[in-house]
């Protein structure tokens, strides 16, 4: 028997070991999720959260200016300005995203045409997101109008934001043209206070 051969494998031999190991690993992490992680991976509905954080990383590169009309019950503002906070002015649309694992079976699903989607929060769900129609650019698979309500209620407080998004394609690549958030709060001891805020985006 040949010592040297069994205590120095050849460089082939040790390279597919290293490859079977490595291959291992690999196989056990992926196998480790649990079964709501391999659930929340699954996209029961449109994925609108990522794809308003993939417009939110766009626009903070390009820093398009914003004029923003802004009416809270009787006073009024606009204002214009290119520093703004992408992930913050857009969070409503990001909050308004249902790909979540407990709200799987949440809503109902109807499709008026090929570009349309609609979902609305069943009768017996208490959900805040109450209604989401998404209308996409056939050609991209974008949406070019994303329409939602959302709405809380307590004993103390209750408020109802209806939010609106619109964009087109041009020179193959999505562009926020505006966007609008438009409803009430109210607490207890309160009147309900009326906001009515409005954007257009110039590139």
């Amino acid at each position: 028997m040949n010592n040297k051969l069994m205590l120095f494998p050849s460089k082939f031999s040790l390279f597919r070991s290293l490859v079977c190991l490595f291959a291992g690993i690999i196989f056990l992490l992926t196998s480790c999720d649990s079964p709501q992680e391999r659930q929340s991976k699954v996209k029961n509905y449109y994925d609108l959260k990522g794809f308003i954080e993939t417009q939110i990383s766009m626009l903070n590169q390009e820093k398009p200016e914003v004029t923003k009309m802004m009416k809270v019950s009787d006073k009024q503002e606009t204002r214009s300005s290119k520093d703004v906070d992408w992930k913050k002015e857009l969070e409503l649309f990001s909050q308004a995203d249902i790909n979540k694992p407990a709200y799987s079976k949440s809503y109902e699903i109807e499709k008026p045409d090929s570009a349309t989607v609609i979902y609305t929060l069943k009768k017996e769900e208490t959900l805040p997101v109450r209604y989401v129609k998404i209308i996409l650019d056939k050609k991209s698979g974008n949406p070019i109008s994303i329409q939602a309500l959302l709405r809380a209620e307590n004993k103390l407080y209750q408020s109802e934001k209806n939010i609106s998004l619109s964009g087109l394609i041009q020179n193959n690549r999505w562009i926020l043209q505006s966007y609008s958030i438009r409803g009430y709060q109210k607490l207890a001891t309160m009147d309900r206070k009326l906001f009515d805020i409005s954007a257009q985006v110039n590139y």
